[in-house]
This record gives C-alpha cells, sequence and structure tokens, in this order.
C-alpha cells in the first residue's frame, strides 16, 4: 500500500478527499497521520493552504493539488513548485486515475482542462500579476470574489475600511483595471475555464 498525506485545514474534506481515492483506487492508499519525508504522495488542499504555507511541504515527494474550484490563484503553485498534477471535483474519475497513477510513478499528468488554463498566454500573464500580489493583497482579492463589502473585510481582517480600500487599489492597479468591476470581469473573462466558477 502507498502512504498519502492530505494537508488540509477542512477535515471533513480530507476524509472526504481520502474515501475518493479509496473508491478510484481501492486498497492503493493508506492514510498517513504525519508528515514525513518516508511517504509516497502528498496531497495539498489549495483551498485552505496557501502557496507560501506549501513551501514546508515540498520535498522529493510526488506532489497534488486538489482544488475544488479551479481559481487563478491555483497556478501560484505550479509556478513556485514542482507538482505532478491537480485533481479537481469537476474531473472524470478516469482523469484522476491518471493523475494518481502518474504521480505514484513520479510523473506528471495534467489534463486537457487543466493544461489550457495553466498554460494559456492569458493564464501566465495572469499568473504574474496574481503572483506579485502580496499576501494581504491575495486575502482582500479572495474576498472580494467572495462578494464581500469593505466594511465586511475590514472587520473580517481587523483593518480599517481606508486600508482595504488602499489595498483594492494596489490590487486593482497590479492586474491593470481601472475599477473593482472591471478587476472581477478581467479575473472572469480572461480564461473560459474561470467562467462562473470564481
Amino acid at each position: 500500500m502507498k502512504e498519502v498525506f492530505i494537508v488540509s485545514k477542512n477535515t471533513s474534506l480530507s476524509n472526504y478527499l481520502f474515501l475518493l481515492l479509496d473508491e478510484i483506487c481501492p486498497k492503493t492508499f493508506s492514510l498517513a497521520l504525519e508528515f514525513s519525508n518516508e511517504i509516497d504522495l502528498l496531497i495539498l488542499d489549495t483551498e485552505t493552504i496557501s502557496p507560501d504555507e506549501t513551501k514546508k511541504y515540498i520535498l522529493e515527494i510526488p506532489t497534488l493539488l486538489f482544488a475544488y474550484t479551479k481559481l487563478p490563484l491555483l497556478m501560484q503553485y505550479t509556478s513556485r513548485y514542482d507538482i505532478n498534477g491537480i485533481i479537481a471535483l469537476s474531473m472524470e474519475a478516469e482523469d484522476i486515475l491518471k493523475t494518481l497513477q502518474a504521480a505514484i510513478e513520479n510523473d506528471i499528468y495534467y489534463n486537457e482542462t487543466m493544461i489550457g488554463m495553466l498554460f494559456s498566454s492569458k493564464a501566465n500573464e495572469m499568473t504574474e500579476k496574481i503572483s506579485s500580489l502580496t499576501d494581504r493583497e491575495i486575502e482582500i482579492l479572495r474576498l472580494m470574489m467572495g462578494d464581500f463589502t469593505n466594511e465586511d473585510i475590514a472587520k473580517k481582517l481587523d483593518l480599517s475600511v481606508r486600508t482595504v480600500n488602499a489595498h483594492k487599489g494596489n490590487i486593482i492597479r497590479k492586474i491593470g483595471s481601472k475599477t473593482t468591476s472591471g478587476l472581477i470581469q478581467t479575473l472572469m473573462s480572461y480564461s473560459a475555464d474561470f467562467k462562473n466558477i470564481l
């Protein structure tokens, strides 16, 4: 049996993901309870683990990303680290199986949707722009995409509304938009893969 370690701050999601692996590859994986360099496969939950938090887990271990949705921020992981593939809930079981098999053999596999998303010139350009954002700006961007108001964001992050506005201004400038609505439209339209899922 191959030992898999799932890095997530959401226990329910970790359990679900392990059950999904067990259903697709019965009796192939056992769940490691602690992280070590002896494990056979590492899966990072991109919903709860940021690209910066990821660096303490990346070793010489085959690594997959788990993406509940296909966020543009997902590209930060693949541009910073050697990732063997991405598993998304929207993928067919056959593609998940191919991704797992490649990772176990320390090979790389991305299905066509992921390749289109990760390697289009517009996606690469957007990756560079998003990579230029600070951690705080990314945090605020995620909340903006979640339809939080400036007041909600300020409360949630224990900032003043004025500080939130300053960060939003920096985000808009770095992404190359003129307004908040333009920023959201840019993020939603630069690749068809992100429409209706941001």
